[in-house]
């Protein structure tokens, strides 16, 4: 059985400050709105997740809810530690074979962790590769197996902006 796995950069977040810890940042009203927006573009696209994973983190977790809401709304979204900062992405690798049931995984973290778990996904090591994901930005990558024996398949990887099109057109 073959694997999709979405690998999803949080929403615009409030910016870091003294008074508050940068994991209890949450989202800005216009960074919940464009995930709204590419959710809906991700839902056009025909995604429907099995699974919903998302850092430790406010924003992170902001951002799981919002797509979980418009994508599968029975479903539910769970917190999945190595998706936190400066974490290895062989741990979240390694970690989803508890989710293999699911088609659809989807995983909502952090620059440059979801680069680094891209690079890791698609040729088995974290630096091989550089993918910059923009805020909300998100690449779909195919695997044959959880966990992966051989790399994946490079799907799509597409800008908030071009997800935001989508969903947009879509009504």
């Amino acid at each position: 059985m073959s694997h999709t796995i979405l690998l999803v950069r949080h929403g615009i977040a409030a910016a870091a400050s003294a008074k508050m810890s940068d994991a209890d940042r949450s989202l800005t009203p216009e960074g919940a709105h464009k995930i709204k927006r590419i959710a809906a573009g991700l839902k056009r696209l025909g995604v429907v997740p099995g699974a919903v994973l998302s850092s430790p983190l406010r924003r992170a977790q902001e951002t799981a809810e919002l797509l979980a809401a418009v994508l599968v709304p029975d479903g539910e979204l769970e917190i999945y530690a190595p998706l936190a900062p400066g974490q290895r992405p062989r741990d979240v690798v390694s970690g989803l074979t508890a989710y293999r049931r699911a088609d659809v995984i989807i995983l909502v973290g952090h620059e440059p962790g979801m680069g680094e778990l891209t690079s890791q996904l698609l040729t088995g090591s974290s630096s091989s590769l550089r993918l910059d994901f923009k805020k909300g930005g998100v690449a779909a990558i195919e695997l044959g197996a959880l966990p992966p024996r051989t790399g994946g398949r490079l799907l799509w990887f597409l800008t908030p902006k071009q997800l935001r099109l989508i969903g947009r057109h879509g009504h």
